[in-house]
């Protein structure tokens, strides 16, 4: 596997977890850092073509907007 394909299922793991309870974010973010991360891997997923992730994020991006 190269490094690319690597870091992609590496990527995809980790926002199709989102979609359970079983994560949380690192205690000392802030609810901006959670947004700009999660517009940052949006636009990732968008460039790579991952629609399932990009739907993944969008509902944990607007769940935090709504909490803001």
């Amino acid at each position: 596997m190269n490094m690319e394909n690597l870091i992609l299922n590496l990527f995809v793991n980790s926002v199709n977890i989102m979609r359970t309870d079983n994560w949380k974010w690192p205690d000392e973010w802030t609810i901006d850092r959670k947004i700009k991360f999660l517009s940052e891997s949006l636009s990732y997923a968008e460039k790579h073509e991952l629609y399932e992730q990009c739907s993944i994020l969008r509902d944990v991006k607007n769940k935090i907007e709504t909490t803001k």
